[in-house]
């Protein structure tokens, strides 16, 4: 279970959290104009979308949770095959 959990913190939770902090940017600054507050938290809205679709592809996938997450480390930037996760 906790493999999921971490999967999906790696691939939908980032865009999650910088769509809510970036909505909630563009409301908290009144003093910005009106047009460019709109697009900052249609930006935000994205990232929520994002995350949605991101969800959505984790749940509908085929492929287990393990076999996702062994793909991702492999494919982190900086890491080797010899560096033993480090």
């Amino acid at each position: 279970m906790w493999d999921g959990v971490e999967l999906w913190l790696r691939r939908a939770g980032g865009p999650l959290l910088a769509g809510v902090f970036v909505m909630g940017l563009a409301v908290a600054r009144e003093h910005w104009w009106l047009p460019l507050r709109v697009l900052v938290l249609l930006a935000g809205a994205l990232g929520v979308v994002a995350c949605g679709v991101e969800t959505w592809r984790l749940v509908r996938g085929r492929e287990s949770t393990e076999a996702a997450l062994d793909r991702l480390e492999a494919e982190a930037p900086g890491r080797t095959a010899g560096d033993g996760g480090r």
